[in-house]
């Protein structure tokens, strides 16, 4: 689709490609081109580039309303009408079932970031991480949710990337996750120079299976407008299809096209595209994206059409491939399958409280176009939107291929009551179970998004797994009847089981999207983890939560003290500390879900809310020359710590704060070195802070400072303003004396007491006495300890 809102395509000029007519429907169709890339580059890795921030922007083709050429300007539009009486004769009703089901996961996705109308919602899951993008915008998320990076503009995968493209921001993305190699696909496509031309096809591969990681960014050029680009992972190239418009509007024909896969994943700047040509009768082609075990070698890939008027048949192409040669590799129809009647005039799509209605893309096979090989056969999954009920509904097919043909192996409508289903995708497990989900809306019901499936030993052509809701829409659209222009159903390549699938709904005053995954075991109970703790500076305004839930059908977050969260009812939201969480330095919250099917769990985080770092290097202090000083040091807020030293002295390890030091001989002539505690800032906050303590490097002469002394007397603060505690240890409470004498010997200060105590405390004030060294002489018994004391 198109995507910017009030975003008008007019025409394009004619590309190299001109149409070819394939009437016998088994002639080879050679390549119209087989060109290199025009530009390729690396890119830094994604996670050191700043996202571009999303947002309305100017475009070069923006008139006052949203059209869609693949959609204004359709070639089956003037002749669809002819099956406006017929009757589906394969309409499955209400699925009975006794047991419930509902998503996993379950992730709000991007809202309208870029003011555009539709965001063409994509998605891919891999390994590790759920890919999300639109127009125009993308975000990358672990797969519990957690946001990793984004949103950003899509464009942001090409900064850097020179060429007339530079700016553009056009939309119509794919994203892909290629198990085999493990390694993403993204794209989307850029017209700079509308609407005379050229246009370009902006892809980009992952260096690696972390997609934020380098990747390898490529540029291909079109001269037709590449409209509606689809594409797929096949074991020898990545396939696309395009619808193709000339200039003046009309449409010029389906284009499909092969890209070298095995060089671009090697980041080859010679990467080859070919390009056939295709009948202007062909519309809405899809290309075949393998899921699971890889095709055979020698298979062919696959491409499907639907032919939706008069007799209704679904074509399979097939492009035999060969790099070395690219020039003999062949497009050709292999089969048209005529498929249970149906009604691809289908009317717009009707909401509550408006007569504003949405498009519903009638009779064309929506993405994707899912192959699998179970060895024994292959299958490919598709689906479309047609009138059944006097309503749109769904149509699904599974075919199968067990030598050299294809056959439909089973196809049903899904209309169960008065409720419209359109904009759908499907996919199949590696179990053979089939998951459908689509748009839901009424004069009733807002838009949402819902699910249905089917396991593989369910009776053929049924669905059997009850619709489920993944989210219920809010609201209806009011300003325009764009909606669309596809969804994405994909499987976890982590146990080739569990389905994702990614839709638009109506939240509020616009579009926002939604992301879950789901399995085909009846409702699993509620799970909540409310994240890791997080860390914040005190300068900050606001810190995010990383909550994470499984089966929850409703969130509440509450906070132990005096903040305030910007959402409560969200995984993801956004926390403000109030002032006494400030002052406490750290707040709970408490993130409480409540299950589908009504359990309530809860689970808490904390925010540690850091200040700028602090540092205390402890109190000035007196040593003997030949002693070693043990730091008694201490910090707040750092990361890391620095000693250093004023004098010539060494420290053990100058960067803990309980450091060890060893005066030198600089320090002991000088008689007292000055040391420096650095301490700096954590990751949370930026700064640094510091602070010194006076080392007295002391000869000692005559007195016994031995262990057994500093047991027995310890005189506290050490060096003092004149003020001190003096601290006796008697153990056998024995006769007890102490004075104070100048270095000369002059007694200043003398007690003598009977002591009925193991341990005495004295306060001892020398204030008026001059600055210097004191001698403190305590007699314990027949004992004598002597302990020097600095008055500064």
């Amino acid at each position: 689709m198109k995507q910017i809102l009030f975003l008008f395509f007019f025409t394009v000029t004619g590309m190299l490609l001109f149409a070819q007519e394939n009437l016998s429907g088994n002639e080879n169709i050679y390549p119209e081109r087989v060109v290199k890339a025009t530009y390729f580059d690396k890119s830094p890795a994604l996670r050191d580039v700043k996202p571009i921030v999303p947002g309305v922007r100017k475009r070069n083709f923006e008139n006052d309303e949203v059209t869609n050429p693949s959609f204004e300007n359709d070639p089956d539009a003037n002749v669809i009408s002819e099956n406006e009486g017929i009757i589906d004769p394969i309409v499955q009703g209400q699925i009975m079932s006794n047991e419930n089901y509902w998503p996993l996961r379950n992730i709000m996705g991007l809202g309208n970031v870029n003011g555009v109308y539709p965001p063409d919602t994509d998605g891919a899951v891999g390994l590790n991480h759920y890919f999300l993008m639109i127009n125009c915008a993308f975000a990358i998320y672990d797969k519990t949710g957690v946001q990793l990076y984004g949103p950003a503009d899509n464009k942001t995968l090409w900064e850097g990337f020179p060429g007339p493209w530079s700016n553009s921001n056009d939309g119509d993305p794919i994203v892909l996750y290629d198990a085999q190699a493990d390694r993403w696909f993204a794209s989307q496509f850029a017209l700079p120079n509308y609407p005379n031309g050229p246009f370009y096809q902006m892809i980009a591969i992952s260096e690696t299976g972390d997609p934020l990681g380098a990747w390898y960014r490529y540029a291909y050029t079109f001269s037709k407008m590449n409209d509606y680009p689809k594409f797929g992972v096949w074991h020898n190239a990545y396939l696309g299809t395009y619808n193709f418009f000339n200039a003046g509007g009309g449409y010029s024909g389906g284009g499909a096209v092969v890209f070298e896969r095995d060089a671009m994943l090697a980041g080859n700047p010679d990467a080859q595209m070919i390009q056939f040509s295709t009948s202007s009768s062909k519309y809405g082609i899809l290309p075949a994206d393998f899921d699971g075990t890889p095709p055979p070698a020698s298979e062919p890939a696959w491409f499907a059409h639907m032919n939706r008027t008069g007799d209704k048949h679904l074509e399979l192409w097939k492009a035999t491939i060969n790099w070395a040669n690219p020039g003999s590799s062949t497009y050709t129809m292999a089969q048209s399958l005529a498929v249970t009647t149906f009604n691809a005039t289908v009317a717009a799509i009707p909401q509550p409280n408006t007569t504003q209605t949405l498009s519903s893309i009638g009779g064309q096979l929506m993405y994707r176009l899912q192959y699998r090989n179970f060895g024994s056969y292959s299958t490919l999954v598709a689906n479309h939107t047609v009138t059944a009920n006097s309503r749109a509904s769904i149509r699904w097919y599974e075919l199968r291929k067990t030598g050299t043909d294809w056959s439909i192996y089973q196809q049903s409508t899904y209309s169960p009551d008065t409720d419209y289903r359109w904009m759908s995708s499907i996919a199949m497990n590696g179990n053979g179970n089939i998951g459908i989900g689509f748009g839901v809306s009424s004069s009733t019901t807002f838009p949402s998004i819902h699910y249905v499936g089917r396991t593989a030993g369910a009776p053929l052509n049924t669905l059997n797994i009850p619709e489920t809701v993944i989210i219920d829409g809010a609201s209806s659209q009011t300003n325009i009847d764009r909606w669309g222009d596809y969804s994405c159903m994909s499987i976890d390549p982590a146990d080739d089981s569990t389905f994702w699938y990614c839709h638009m709904y109506r939240l509020a005053s616009n579009w926002r999207t939604q992301f879950a995954s789901f399995n085909m075991a009846p409702g699993a109970a509620p799970q909540v983890d409310a994240g890791a703790d997080e860390y914040m500076c005190i300068s900050e305004s606001t810190v995010t939560t990383k909550a994470n839930a499984i089966a929850a059908l409703s969130v509440l977050w509450t906070s132990a003290g005096d903040g305030m969260l910007l959402y409560t009812n969200r995984l993801q939201t956004l926390y403000a500390p109030g002032t006494n969480d400030r002052a406490n330095g750290s707040v709970v919250l408490t993130c409480q879900v409540t299950g589908w099917n009504g359990d309530v769990v809860s689970d808490q985080m904390t925010v540690f809310i850091n200040d700028v770092p602090q540092a205390n290097a402890g109190n000035d202090t007196l040593i003997c020359y030949n002693e070693i000083l043990q730091l008694q040091a201490s910090t707040e807020f750092a990361e890391t710590i620095l000693w250093q030293t004023a004098g010539d002295g060494t420290f053990d390890d100058p960067t803990i704060v309980d450091a060890s030091y060893t005066p030198g001989n600089q320090d002991i002539t000088n008689g007292s070195v000055e040391l420096t505690l650095n301490a700096y800032a954590t990751d949370v906050c930026v700064g640094e802070a510091f602070d010194k303590v006076l080392v007295t490097v002391d000869v000692c002469n005559a007195i016994d400072e031995n262990e057994a002394v500093k047991n027995m007397v310890q005189i506290s603060p050490n060096p003092n303003q004149g003020k001190f505690e003096l601290k006796i240890s008697n153990k056998q409470k024995e006769k007890l004396s102490w004075k104070i004498s100048t270095m000369q010997g002059e007694i200043i200060q003398k007690h003598t007491n009977k002591s009925n105590s193991r341990s005495t405390t004295e306060s001892v004030d020398l204030s008026g006495y001059p600055a210097g060294t004191y001698i403190v002489q305590v007699t314990i018994g027949n004992n004598s300890y002597a302990e020097k004391v600095v008055i500064k």
